[in-house]
């Protein structure tokens, strides 16, 4: 295939998380594509001897002759899955820069899956109120500064949220608290002591005439 051939073929993609630069495809809505595109692409990870398990992301430039085969290993699992590895394919200079991230404290990510997969998938709808929650407190009003995970995580922070174990948005004080027999869920704002009478310092200062007034 002639690279001509193959941006029309990527111009003419009508699924899939589109960029300006480049449109991103899940593995499992290959199907969708043309043809030669697809074969195209699973002859580049056979000839590189990049197994099926190694990928599950196809990014097709829009302005360059490249193909890269991203892989996020929890796609499905984690609300926003982190890059792992990328094979970026140059198929005019036919060569290959190969990219880790497993070991990276900020790696890249991922958002908005529902893009990805086609509407049949199983987890759509459930990536799709990902995405709505997301929404909701303003997280993807700046997408330029989203996508590593430490921009991502102190954007979240700011909207006073935090990520829990399992990756989804809660409430900073509604974070579990750790204990020695294990983790505790504690509401920190409901946790305030009731008072019937003012605590032992301000009644000390009532009791010295600091509170008669006088005094700013």
């Amino acid at each position: 295939m002639e690279f001509p051939q193959f941006k029309q073929l990527v111009a003419d993609i009508s699924i899939g998380k589109h960029l300006p630069d480049a449109v991103y495809v899940h593995n499992s809505a290959l199907g969708a594509l043309a043809v030669e595109l697809v074969d195209t692409t699973l002859r580049i990870a056979d000839a590189l001897k990049i197994p099926d398990e190694s990928w599950n992301i196809v990014k097709y430039s829009k302005r360059d002759y490249k193909v890269s085969l991203l892989h996020y290993p929890d796609f499905d699992g984690d609300p926003y899955p982190a890059l792992a590895r990328s094979n970026t394919i140059d198929l005019a200079k036919l060569a290959m820069r190969e990219a880790k991230y497993d070991g990276s404290a900020n790696p890249p990510i991922l958002h908005r899956k529902e893009t990805f997969v086609l509407v049949d998938h199983p987890l759509y709808e459930e990536f799709v109120a990902i995405t709505a929650e997301g929404e909701a407190l303003g997280l993807y009003e700046n997408t330029r500064s989203i996508g590593f995970r430490k921009n991502w995580e102190r954007l979240i922070a700011s909207k006073g949220y935090c990520l829990d174990e399992q990756g989804h948005l809660v409430p900073k004080f509604d974070r579990p608290i750790p204990t020695s027999e294990g983790s505790v869920e504690v509401r920190r704002h409901r946790t305030a002591i009731d008072r019937n009478q003012l605590s032992q310092p301000m009644q000390i200062l009532a009791r010295h005439g600091y509170l008669d007034g006088t005094l700013s």
